[in-house]
């Protein structure tokens, strides 16, 4: 098993559902040939040095994995099927040295991954957050008003 990474780029035209799809099917692809999918890096919506099929932007996605390199003819050759893809690059990484560097890519793009859903938990703690200094602004409030009353009262008596 050599260790692989495709840079697949998808039509901007289709949904986010659609898009999704897309990808899923891609991974199945490599999955059902016998791939291990280490992890994927969805790299968003981003603009094209020149139009492909009249598409100025495209919606790029990268899969690391390992598999037999017998399987990816028959990847590729799926992949140029597919109509839904504007283009695809294959890279195998072989030598130690690119075996370092595709595993340093994979952690990297695990943070990545991880990042997102830290923000949403930080997300969803942060209201809680905002709510408990609403409640104590309240009572800052009120012990002013509370000390009012003191110095009025003690401006009668000096008179």
């Amino acid at each position: 098993m050599r260790n692989y990474e495709n840079l697949v780029i998808v039509k901007p035209t289709l949904t986010a559902e659609e898009i999704q799809a897309s990808v899923k099917a891609i991974e199945e692809i490599i999955t059902s040939n016998g791939g291990e999918i280490a992890t994927t890096d969805t790299m968003g919506m981003r603009k094209l040095a020149y139009p492909i099929e009249k598409n100025e932007r495209g919606y790029f996605h990268v899969i690391y994995y390992s598999i037999a390199p017998s399987a990816i003819t028959e990847i590729e050759r799926r992949f140029r099927l597919n109509e839904e893809l504007l283009r695809f690059v294959t890279i195998k990484y072989d030598t130690n040295r690119e075996i370092i560097a595709f595993n340093q890519l994979v952690q990297k793009a695990q943070k990545k991954a991880a990042a997102p859903a830290k923000e949403e938990v930080a997300k969803t703690e942060a209201p809680k957050a905002e709510e408990a200094p609403a409640t104590e602004t309240p009572k800052a409030e009120e012990a002013p008003a509370t000390e009012t009353p003191a110095v009025e009262a003690e401006a009668p008596a000096a008179e």
